[in-house]
């Protein structure tokens, strides 16, 4: 696709829109993630960075957490890009919490109490 910019919108630092800005090292996508307590060094790699977040939480759908959050992140700037929605920390929060609830409804009856002990946490 050709763009006037490739550049990130949403921080000063104007950096390429790659992935790994995009969802980790992006300052609206780092306080996204400190807003549900969860923080990391941003040089690492994506890989080092998913299994840091991993082996911090110690949970069983550490991986559903990362994955709705990066959903809620990309969801959220979306809204920003294509309705012009302004991006807050809050909204990308709410937007989490929201899909994490979503998530209670298919998972083992035996994690929901440890889901839900989690969500309170922050």
């Amino acid at each position: 696709m050709q763009l006037d910019s490739y550049t990130c919108e949403l921080c000063i630092l104007q950096k390429i829109e790659r992935t790994s800005h995009l969802f980790f090292r992006c300052r609206f996508a780092k306080a996204c993630w400190n807003s549900i307590g969860i923080s990391f060094s941003t040089t690492r790699n994506i890989l080092q960075i998913i299994s840091h977040i991993k082996r911090a939480l110690h949970l069983p759908f550490a991986m559903d957490i990362i994955i709705l959050m990066t959903w809620s992140i990309w969801s959220v700037r979306n809204a920003w890009m294509f309705n012009n929605d302004d991006p807050t920390i809050l909204k990308c929060k709410d937007k989490f919490v929201h899909e994490f609830k979503l998530l209670t409804h298919r998972v083992k009856q035996s994690q929901i109490n440890l889901m839900e002990i989690w969500l309170q946490s922050f």
